[in-house]
């Protein structure tokens, strides 16, 4: 049955293409949503290809945890070849029930015994996201805050029918605390109003008390609790003043507080906080790595963590005070996300394996059953295994060269293989083991994946290691990168591309600045390109969190240095080949920020080819939006280095 509707889809893949060509086109159509200058034909070719490899992998689908009602699982299956949505199963292996009234992208919420769920939804990628109810089983949702505030759900609360959420309804710039129940939105209720950007992060189990946290930087939180009687906010002891928080939450009883904190350390090792006494217990002090995600039992007896191990996620299980954590270790290879039942030792599991194929499973804790629910077998053929590298940059650390983590995806074929540089946003972020970057592998392209210093993951140290007037020396360690390609037999060095996203935008075009005649192409994806134009018109909510990454350009030496070093004004540098993508309604990095360095470029003699989504925000959403553009990079990168 499912091989009869690969094949439906391919014969109508087929017919379409068919009548195309008929009517004289000869490449991929453009959507009308997307504005395109200077790009080349998207060929047929690059589509029929990633049409197999959906046919090959279709069923990879991914569990997103219970339904609210115990009907069964939340799924995300490919609806269409390259449309993922929310489905429900009602047992392993059913046929997956297709959620109209969730959109692609909506965040979701949801409780157990409640008979509806939360969503986040927003405009076309503006991030002005409002909440919406669904009641199961409904064709349509409710509104529950107005479109034009950003707000974001907090918590449910344990015991009664309220959610509490926080909005910038007030101002459009600080995010303030609310109550309602969504069964009845008039209902809402504002509960705190303070500056700065707070966020709900859990609901005391006694119903009587909101954790919070506000944001200082990306790296420093603090934590408040707010009694919903009294209307009293008392800090969380933290002698030793803000410090990078995840995973807040009340133990069962109430009595403590459980999060991962870097404080007075290099990584974010697990704590538990007693509220009573202040006093606070280190328990994952013997793991060196960050704690990324902490889960409880129903029962509160046991606990369920994350840890992010050199760029791979390693489950660890343990009891109330982490006494003996142990490994979960369900598979020898890939990657695993684990989520555990809100009242039940059962494990929602999604493993991606070395290919890429996603399969969800549930794991019994209790008898170590791993029951498959979905997700087949591919018949892609394997793709060399990816590999983890430190390599030499231009400083040194306690009297040795200063190693830099990257990952590097090998390309098929034998012989110097032409190489992508694919740098992740943030800089707070870190780019992550992945199964494959299988549509350029597959050409013969090696990827690299580098985490310069300011990544995340690596500790405290290493993050900071780019702030303020550091800026360029992560640029400096993509230069040690391309002096580590040339030394590699199996790489050519002389047909290296560049590219990355958001921050990752912004490298590319400061790699190119510096590096032009050693990279023959960049693609800049919602990259920032003056510093100072960027601090001024990107969302007012994210101003100050930004200006404590890459300095306050409101001081005049700050102010200097931040155009000194932006790419837009060391443009005539730029001499490689350079592509630029961006969409219209980005809150982060403004449409702007593109517009600018492709005039810039341009104005110099270079051809730029631009993609703009009108209907996209920061970063490509739309299915069909962002196939074309894919494409259209995959196309320009062959050129690039094949030639083709």
């Amino acid at each position: 049955m499912k091989r009869t509707a690969q094949w439906a889809a391919a014969l109508a893949m087929l017919a379409a293409v068919h009548t195309v060509v008929i009517l004289g086109v000869t490449g991929v159509p453009k959507p009308p949503t997307i504005v395109a200058e200077g790009v080349q034909r998207v060929g047929w070719g690059p589509l029929f290809e990633s049409v197999r490899q959906r046919l090959d992998t279709r069923a990879s689908s991914r569990l997103l945890g219970w339904m609210p009602d115990g009907s069964g699982m939340l799924s995300v299956h490919q609806r269409w070849l390259f449309d993922a949505r929310l489905h429900s199963l009602s047992t392993p292996g059913a046929r997956p029930r297709f959620l109209p009234a969730v959109p692609r992208n909506a965040s979701v919420h949801t409780d157990p015994g409640r008979p509806y769920v939360v969503l986040g939804i927003d405009r076309n990628g503006d991030e002005q996201y409002a909440l919406y109810r669904w009641d199961l089983g409904r064709s349509r949702r409710e509104p529950l805050t107005p479109a034009d505030e950003r707000a974001a759900f907090g918590a449910f609360e344990p015991d009664g029918h309220r959610i509490a959420y926080v909005s910038t309804r007030r101002n459009g710039r600080d995010a303030d605390v609310y109550t309602m129940d969504p069964r009845d939105p008039s209902t809402d209720h504002l509960v705190l109003q303070r500056e700065g950007l707070w966020r709900v992060a859990a609901w005391s189990p006694n119903d009587d008390r909101l954790l919070l946290a506000r944001a200082a930087t990306n790296l420093d939180v603090e934590l408040f609790t707010l009694d919903l009687a009294t209307g009293e906010v008392e800090p969380v002891p933290a002698p030793e003043g803000p410090a990078r928080i995840v995973a807040p939450q009340w133990s069962r009883d109430g009595r403590s507080l459980y999060y991962a904190s870097d404080r007075v350390a290099e990584f974010g090792h697990l704590r538990r906080l007693d509220l009573a006494s202040g006093e606070e217990v280190v328990l994952s002090g013997r793991i060196p790595w960050d704690v990324e995600s902490i889960q409880q039992s129903g029962d509160g007896r046991l606990l369920l963590i994350g840890v992010n191990e050199d760029g791979r996620t390693r489950y660890y299980t343990g009891d109330d005070q982490a006494r003996a954590l142990t490994p979960l270790d369900l598979f020898s290879s890939g990657q695993v996300e684990l989520k555990l039942h809100p009242t039940e030792r059962v494990v929602a599991v999604n493993h991606v394996d070395e290919r890429g194929h996603v399969r969800g499973y549930l794991y019994d804790l209790a008898s170590g059953e791993l029951e498959l629910w979905v997700g087949g077998s591919p018949r892609e053929r394997e793709l060399p295994a990816p590999q983890l590298v430190r390599y030499p940059t231009f400083d040194e650390v306690d009297g040795s060269r200063r190693m830099i983590p990257a990952f590097v995806y090998p390309g098929l074929g034998s012989g110097p293989r032409p190489v992508v540089i694919d740098i992740h946003g943030g800089p707070e972020a870190q780019a992550r083991l992945r199964s494959s970057h299988g549509r350029y592998q597959r050409d013969g392209i090696t990827v690299i994946t580098p985490n310069v210093r300011g990544s995340t993951g690596y500790g405290r140290t290493y993050t900071r290691l780019d702030d303020w007037k550091l800026r360029e020396d992560a640029v400096r360690d993509i230069g040690a990168l391309l002096d580590w390609v040339g030394e590699q037999p199996e790489l050519d060095g002389d047909r290296v591309v560049v590219t990355g996203g958001s921050y990752g935008g912004y490298m590319v075009l400061a790699s190119l600045v510096h590096y032009s005649p050693r990279i023959r192409c960049g693609i800049d994806v919602v990259g920032l390109s003056n510093f100072v134009t960027f601090l001024e018109n990107t969302a007012e909510y994210r101003k100050d969190i930004r200006r404590a990454e890459y300095g306050d350009e409101r001081i005049p030496e700050m102010r200097a240095f931040l155009e000194a070093i932006s790419p837009l004004n060391n443009a005539e540098r730029i001499t490689s080949r350079l592509m630029v993508v961006q969409g219209t309604n980005d809150p982060r990095v403004p449409v702007t920020e593109s517009l600018q360095i492709v005039e810039r470029v341009r104005r110099n003699g270079f051809d730029v080819p631009y993609i703009e989504g009108k209907n996209e925000g920061h970063g490509f959403r739309q299915p069909w939006n962002a196939l074309w553009a894919g494409l259209a990079q995959q196309e320009f990168i062959r050129s690039c280095l094949i030639g083709r």
